[in-house]
């Protein structure tokens, strides 16, 4: 502080009459390291809310075919429903036996 004899001391971070909160980690250690990642949690890896594509906050989500960022167009039966499993058949009945 510039100040003889004014008693502060350097705190564990250096930092003169500090209280060692300058260089601790989001856990309040000092000098851990420790940091909060892009999902907001101290010493996270950022997968508690990455979508389904790994990536952190991308707000993706596998539809109803199971596919990531899908619009469930992959799985839809000739008959409009998700996952039905009818196709049409050689007469182009939808679920048809021919």
């Amino acid at each position: 502080d510039g100040e003889p004899n004014s008693g502060k001391e350097d705190d564990a971070c250096g930092v003169c009459g500090g209280d060692g909160t300058t260089c601790a980690g989001c856990d309040g250690v000092v000098n851990s390291g420790a940091k909060v990642d892009a999902c907001g949690v101290c010493k996270g890896d950022g997968m508690t809310c990455a979508g389904c594509d790994g990536v952190a906050n991308s707000g993706r989500v596998k539809d109803a075919c199971g596919v990531c960022g899908g619009d469930n167009s992959t799985c839809i039966g000739c008959d409009q429903v998700i996952g039905s499993g009818k196709a049409l058949d050689a007469c182009l009945v939808c679920g048809g036996d021919n």
